[in-house]
């Protein structure tokens, strides 16, 4: 039993060494291994592209195996990993046609591993400095656009943020937090719905804390700059509130 047992594992090891494919010359390695990622088999053509990158270093199509090394990873949410090969080759390779494909890619891969708002965000800011590399480094790249739109995403998810705590803070009470916060979203994020609705926040913070001419005057602006704004209602509410307490205070 002891030697049927041996010779089957002795079998399938010679098996394996059977199916083992010797790496073909370079352009036709690297020609085998695109088919692959093309049909969507990405660990075989990670495999191909490792064996091609490590049987020919330095060879003209290494750059681009790189990169689809990196695309493999991608394409099977190993994002961590993806991003490692996709620097991998920004720094072998910073002259590469493939550098600024590469450069959008390292953003992807911390956009896609950006959580919910409400959890840390530090891959969000990693995602944001990524993009911003690519801006700087590649300004002329046809990513920009699409990279432009995912910085947006991510602005729009940490105003969220920021802002959701500058309500907790409000419901609790502790109206100086909430201004804080609120100040912070206006202050980066003025392009979002989030400023404004922190805008509208803000004076009815400051009323809570008896700020009540800053309270009139933020409203107010509110109103003049929103006023079709959902929140716009409640604004005319306040500060028609605001209005009668300072005509009663002056009699």
């Amino acid at each position: 039993m002891r030697y049927f047992v041996a010779l089957m594992a002795l079998l399938v090891i010679i098996g394996c060494a059977k199916k083992q494919r010797q790496v073909l010359p370079a352009q036709e390695q690297f020609s085998y291994a695109k088919e692959l990622f093309d049909k969507g088999k990405y660990y075989d053509a990670q495999m191909e592209f490792e064996n091609l990158i490590y049987t020919y270093p330095g060879n003209t199509v290494i750059d681009a195996a790189q990169f689809y090394l990196g695309m493999c990873y991608f394409k099977r949410k190993d994002y961590g990993l993806g991003a490692g090969e996709f620097k991998r080759l920004l720094s072998a390779y910073p002259q590469s046609d493939f550098a600024d494909d590469s450069q959008f890619q390292v953003g992807m891969c911390h956009f896609n591993m950006s959580p919910k708002y409400s959890l840390d965000q530090a891959e969000t800011y990693i995602a944001i400095d990524e993009f911003n590399q690519l801006f700087s480094n590649f300004p002329t790249s046809s990513f920009i656009p699409e990279a432009k739109e995912k910085v947006m995403e991510l602005n729009y998810k940490l105003a969220k943020k920021s802002f959701m705590s500058g309500k907790l803070y409000l419901k609790m009470k502790d109206n100086k937090s909430a201004l804080t916060y609120f100040s912070f979203v206006r202050d980066n994020f003025p392009a979002t719905d989030w400023a404004i609705q922190a805008f509208y926040y803000t004076g009815e913070a400051q009323m809570n804390s008896g700020m009540f001419d800053e309270a009139m005057q933020t409203l107010d602006s509110f109103l003049v700059g929103f006023s079709d704004h959902e929140l716009a209602s409640k604004a005319r509410s306040k500060l028609e509130k605001l209005n009668e307490q300072a005509s009663t205070s002056e009699d």
